[in-house]
């Protein structure tokens, strides 16, 4: 039978039609519900059904004040502390500095309250050990120890600032309560705790209670605070308390077990109507331990689980699924199977879970950057939030504004891009609002023409109820803000506005008695089921480590018998222990993953179960197999489709470049993608300093600086006189070089926000220490910068001859006493050595060097072009005037090493085999030996028989952008 079962029996045997008379009261909203069923089944004739309170409504009808609102509480505490402050001739902090420090004082004062605990006593200052003897003398030695121990850090020599800050505003507690609680009573307002306190000395603002009722009945309690044991004493020495504990002699006599540690108490304080039993131990029935590996792999177990529990499908509310951790009420929803069409959820589905709050957060973002620019401009980030948003993507300007913002890589957005916007959602969003508190206003202006959007019937109830909670929440914070003379600023209000949505939910559909049942842990207190399946088992998360913020130390809070860390986990450890009791089957879930957090054991209530009973335990391990199989390796085979793609390459405007060879040596699959079917990879928007990004914007900065030069000299002559002039220039030509890549216009004014500024800095750093390098190679010539160029090559493949071009664009080329020079500018990590020619085309080599093939290959081709002395009109004019034999060098500007080694650096390839640096020599020499290696790479290229297929070396695939294509 269970419990309520049996107190109901009890109490209707007791008082029949009279029960009427009684108020009874329970520890939380549940078990009323299941209670009023098991009276209404006891009874054969229509009666007066009796008062049912838990026990906040219960003591709340003492009272005619209403519940003060904690954000009002918030500002009156701040009233009296600065009154108080002021009155001391000190200067209080502002209202937004407080706020941290007043939440905890308020949650300081309930507690205090709850528990009738002297504030003047606890908070004086008792640096002296000589002043704990006086006035204190209803403490215990146990208590008066801990009071000792705190209090000896405080001794006048070892003051510290914060200590004589704490010791400050210690001393004033008092009078700033005192004052709070003054304010409060004269707007007629009460706290749980102040009712709490009128409990002990009876200042009952009703003076009907409790005596309306004949009989109080205190129904599944275990915790309770100071002001219950003595109010609750109080009226059982009256005759008018009586008193239903749910207990079993596992945990009751065992001095020791902590999930007894309140009952033992309350059994030695009042009578308990009902006998403890002995249930745990039973040993009808076992229970099952799962060891899961991630949360995921607990979830997938429940419909097995489920499927297995004899009578759900006839008794579907005799299951419970309970939750340790509240976060897996969705994925347990998802995973329920298809039969399970009767479900009830006591959580309630919290906003912060819903777009919904995602929404606000992105409004408050907006307004923030807006706040920030002043209306002018806003940051890109929360733009694509918002118009990515799930409640807006859809709509065709919000579209718009996303494709023009990742098109063009715009990090700042001016605000002529969204002027003729004309959705109202948009519209109201990227208006700039005038003052803070407006903010409130603007999100509930946007719910309403979201609700408004939404046909008749389209909205779900549980939208709706989101919105409508919303709503009232903001409206109520509104009237409050509105009072206060201080203006507060934006981000203040809206880290408000996102802390009272966080808090807020709505019931979810079900019926209370009937379904499986879905519930939190301690929303399981005074109730039975048959059949408990407990998920999240963890030591960490049942019981868990959290504790409310306080301003009080331990060791004072444990001489004035307040709550301590114990007495968590001796709540949650009573509340796991009853669920035992009466059940027939019991699963317990716990992860085995290391998370984060560090939680990878299973709980130690399992542990004690499995050593201090005797019931059997069935343990299991579950592993959820991510790759469950592999995928099929992709290859490409040369059909005559693909063969027809390959051969852009054999006319006039196709070139195939150095990258895109490096790509097919790496990977002839990403070569096929990239090269041949044009899968760009997806747009995303890069946050951190790459090489990349430094490096494109250096090269476009380095381009127009030296462009800019020869405009000014009307040459391209390069001497030691000129870098006076190009290191004053940096800073105009870099903007004009970010203009350009994020926004494409060179005159586009760059709003410096975030890793944006860094990446200025770093490659601004980067362009002087090119500078001084040039500075110490010239006098040269700037032939051409981003040149470029395109040769001829021939080959013979299957049978037939077939003509390329092979080119790409040259970073930079000088010339200097005759002598070309091919310029690679790099920021990453990139080197300069390289053992042979061969070793650049071994494609199973991890460190092979890309830039040194790309840059000998460039090296080659300009040669072959320069012999052939073109005169044609298309050639350049530094190309047509060349005579003689073709010299040319080639390097590497890497500025990272050209930084670290200043004037050592050199910036020419070289053999590590030979260990020699490479001149235009034996470039030339080099040349021919790379054509002829590449000859093999093109004709693999352009041969039917060799497919693309995937690299067998898969770390190549860790960067690779179709890595999710491939499955690797």
């Amino acid at each position: 039978m269970s419990f309520l079962k049996t107190v109901a029996a009890h109490l209707y045997e007791r008082f029949g039609n009279n029960i009427a008379d009684c108020a009874i009261i329970f520890p939380n909203k549940r078990p009323a519900i299941y209670f009023r069923q098991q009276l209404g089944q006891l009874v054969d004739r229509p009666i007066w059904s009796p008062d049912l309170f838990t026990i906040h409504e219960f003591i709340q009808e003492s009272t005619n004040r209403l519940p003060a609102d904690r954000l009002l509480c918030s500002f009156l505490l701040y009233e009296a502390y600065s009154k108080v402050w002021s009155d001391q001739q000190l200067l209080p902090v502002s209202y937004e500095r407080f706020y941290p420090l007043g939440e905890i004082l308020l949650n300081d004062f309930t507690e205090l309250e709850s528990n009738a605990v002297s504030i003047k006593d606890i908070y004086s200052n008792l640096a002296e050990l000589a002043a704990i003897d006086q006035g204190l003398d209803y403490l215990t030695e146990e208590q008066l120890e801990y009071l000792q121990r705190f209090w000896k850090n405080f001794s006048v020599e070892r003051l510290s600032k914060q200590k004589e800050r704490f010791l400050q505003l210690w001393k004033h507690l008092p009078a700033i309560f005192e004052l709070f609680r003054t304010e409060l009573e004269q707007r007629g307002l009460i706290t749980t705790g102040m009712i709490y306190r009128s409990l002990v000395t009876e200042a009952y603002d009703r003076k009907d209670f409790p005596t309306r009722w004949k009989h109080l009945v205190f129904v599944g309690f275990n915790a309770l605070n100071r002001s219950e044991l003595q109010a609750l004493k109080k009226w059982e020495e009256q005759g008018i308390a009586l008193f239903y504990f749910d207990t079993d002699t596992h945990y009751i006599d065992d001095e020791l077990q902590e999930a007894g540690r309140f009952l033992r108490r309350n059994l030695s304080l009042f009578t308990n109507q009902l006998s403890t039993g002995n249930n745990i131990r039973r040993t009808d029935r076992s229970i099952q331990l799962i060891a899961a590996e991630g949360n995921a792999a607990q979830v997938r177990m429940l419909p097995a689980l489920l499927e297995n529990v004899p009578g759900i499908k006839e008794e579907p509310e005799q299951t419970a699924i309970l939750l340790a951790d509240e976060n897996q009420l969705l994925p347990v929803l998802h995973a329920l199977p298809d039969w399970t069409d009767k479900v009830n959820i006591t959580m309630g589905y919290g906003l912060v879970q819903s777009p919904l709050y995602s929404l606000m957060q992105t409004i408050i973002r907006i307004q923030e950057s807006l706040w920030q620019n002043k209306g002018r401009s806003v940051y890109y980030q929360p733009l694509l939030q918002l118009v990515q948003h799930p409640y807006l993507y859809q709509l065709p300007e919000a579209a718009e504004i996303a494709a023009t913002v990742l098109q063009k890589a715009l990090v700042s957005i001016p605000a002529a891009s969204w002027e003729k916007l004309e959705e109202p959602r948009l519209k109201k969003c990227l208006t700039l609002i005038q003052h803070p508190i407006e903010i409130i206003s603007l999100i509930r202006d946007i719910l309403e023409d979201h609700l408004a959007t939404f046909v008749e019937g389209e909205a779900t109830d549980l939208q709706s109820q989101l919105i409508h909670a919303a709503h009232a929440q903001l409206n109520r914070l509104e009237d409050l803000l509105i009072e206060r003379k201080e203006e507060l600023s934006l981000s203040f209000i809206s880290e408000l506005i996102l802390q009272v949505m966080r808090s807020q939910s709505v019931p979810l559909e079900g019926e209370p008695l009937r379904g499986l049942q879905i519930m939190g842990l301690l929303e399981s207190r005074a109730l039975d089921f048959k059949h408990i399946i407990l998920l999240n088992v963890n030591e960490g998360i049942l019981p868990k480590k959290a504790v409310a913020p306080t301003l009080i130390p331990d060791s004072i809070r444990r001489a004035y018998g307040l709550s301590v860390l114990e007495n968590q986990d001796a709540i949650f450890a009573y509340v796991f222990y009853r669920l035992l009791q009466r059940s027939q089957s019991v699963s317990c879930l716990y992860n085995t993953a290391v998370d984060e957090k560090g939680m990878a054991e299973q709980s130690r209530f399992l542990t004690q179960i499995e050593y201090e009973t005797g019931i059997p335990i069935l343990r299991k391990s579950v592993k959820m197999d991510i790759n469950p199989k592999a995928k099929e390796p992709i290859v490409i085979e040369k059909d005559d489709a693909v063969m027809r793609t390959l051969n852009k390459y054999t006319g006039e405007e196709v070139i195939l470049s150095p990258s895109a060879l490096n790509t097919y040596i790496d990977c002839r699959l990403r070569f096929y993608f990239q090269n041949l079917q044009g899968i760009r990879e997806p747009e995303e928007r890069e946050e951190e300093i790459s090489p990349r990004v430094l490096g494109n914007f250096l090269h476009r900065a380095m381009e127009f600086l030296y462009k800019g030069l020869e405009e000014k000299k009307g040459n391209k002559w390069v001497e030691p006189g000129d870098f006076e002039w190009l290191n004053s220039q940096i800073d105009n030509y870099l903007k004009q070089a970010l203009g350009l890549e994020l926004a494409k216009d060179r005159n586009h004014v760059v709003d410096y926000t975030g890793t944006l500024r860094i990446v200025e800095e770093v490659v601004k750093i980067y362009i002087e220490e090119v500078l001084k390098q040039d500075k110490r190679w010239a006098p040269f010539e700037m032939v051409d910068q981003e040149w470029k160029i395109a040769h001829p090559v021939q080959l013979d493949v299957e049978g037939r001859r077939i003509t390329i071009r092979l080119g790409g664009f040259i970073d930079r080329l000088d010339r200097k006493d005759g002598v070309y020079r091919i310029i690679d500018y790099k920021t990453g990590n990139d080197k300069k050595e390289f053992r042979s020619v061969q070793d650049l085309f071994t494609r199973d080599r991890t460190d092979r060097n890309k830039a040194a093939l790309q840059t000998l290959l460039y090296a080659e081709l300009l040669g072959k072009q320069l012999e052939q002395q073109p005169k044609s009109g298309a050639a350049p004019d530094w190309m047509q005037s060349h005579v003689g034999t073709a010299r040319v060098q080639a390097g590497l500007y890497n500025v990272r090493q050209m930084r670290s080694e200043g004037p050592e650096f050199d910036w020419r390839l070289s053999e590590s085999a030979a260990k020699t640096k490479l001149d235009d020599h034996r470039i030339k020499e080099i040349g021919t030996e790379l054509m002829d290696s590449l000859q093999w790479v093109l004709s693999e290229i352009f041969t039917r028989d060799q497919p693309f297929d995937q690299t067998e070396r898969r770390e190549k695939c860790e960067y690779c952008p179709y890595q999710k294509i491939c499955g690797r």
